[in-house]
């Protein structure tokens, strides 16, 4: 028991130490996600604009 005791200390100590790299990798996962959907949201835009001009 007390050598799963360690490892929760190492595990607590290496969270301590490395937290604050969650929040560039988070964001960097954010802005490719973000380029993905525009890129998406750029090549869809001629159909749609297409398909409501034709529905007028």
């Amino acid at each position: 028991m007390a050598r799963s005791g360690r490892q929760g200390d190492k595990t607590v100590e290496l969270f301590r130490d490395f937290w604050w790299r969650m929040f560039p990798i988070v964001g960097m996962g954010i802005a490719v996600w973000d380029m993905v959907h525009e890129d998406r949201c750029i090549s869809q835009s001629p159909d749609r604009t297409h398909r409501d001009l034709e529905q007028r």
